[in-house]
């Protein structure tokens, strides 16, 4: 949401093309991250006394930080919903269906954003000892990883994350300090689908979900998208309860 706030005033008051503000929001919510992190999340992991404790109170603080953005955006900004002409509005037809051009950029940034992610976690120094902190926080400080400054820059990276998710959704739909909330539901739901800690299976959970979502839309009827979506996360969940690809 703030990422999406972000880019619409960078547009609105100083012109900015909203893809160029990709590198105004990463690395300001990247920062951001770490701070709150810092500030809040190191005391909170020192102080809990169990993963469960710890995982409950992440989850109550996030929330109630979110309430608190919601309605600080709120006080500031108002609920009302605001847009702004993005560029590459026009249309191409591939196989006798007409798309924006800017959904396919949307597409294909997503694409190298996710392509770029996966390389760094996979064969970096930095993302090797981002999987040993999640994996094995006790022996990823017995060979020296310095697991505080990790989980700083995790919450970083993840703020920057949402950030250009932010940026990529301004461009198509309207924003209001509200929207966060059902692409949270829709990021757990995700992580679930796929199996936690599973980077490909986001991937192709995030693909079942999108075309699910598009056929519906096209075929059926919008109001039933939720529909949908919930039957898919019961079903899998039926068939394989720790998600598709969870070892």
């Amino acid at each position: 949401m703030l990422g999406a706030y972000t880019t619409y005033f960078c547009f609105v008051l100083f012109g900015i093309n909203p893809y160029v503000s990709l590198m105004i929001s990463g690395p300001m919510f990247f920062m951001m991250g770490v701070l709150i992190n810092m500030g809040i999340f190191q005391r909170m992991i020192r102080l809990s006394r169990s993963a469960e404790e710890l995982e409950a109170r992440s989850l109550l603080i996030c929330f109630g930080l979110s309430y608190i953005i919601q309605n600080m955006a709120t006080a500031l900004w108002t609920a009302n919903y605001r847009g702004y002409s993005a560029p590459l509005r026009e249309t191409i037809n591939i196989l006798g269906t007409a798309f924006e051009l800017n959904r396919i950029l949307i597409a294909m940034i997503s694409f190298a954003i996710n392509l770029v992610l996966y390389l760094f976690l996979r064969f970096t120094k930095l993302g090797l000892a981002m999987r040993a902190a999640v994996d094995q926080p006790e022996g990823a400080q017995l060979v020296g990883v310095d697991i505080y400054r990790i989980y700083s820059i995790s919450f970083g990276l993840g703020l920057l994350l949402s950030a250009w998710t932010g940026t990529l959704i301004s461009t198509i739909y309207s924003i209001n300090p509200y929207m966060g909330g059902p692409y949270t539901m829709m990021a757990l739901l995700m992580i679930i689908l796929a199996g936690i800690g599973s980077f490909i299976g986001n991937i192709v959970a995030s693909l079942i979900v999108g075309f699910a979502v598009y056929i519906t839309m096209r075929l059926i009827h919008s109001a039933l998208t939720l529909v949908i979506i919930y039957a898919i996360l019961v079903i899998v969940l039926l068939v394989r309860p720790r998600g598709l690809f969870r070892r």
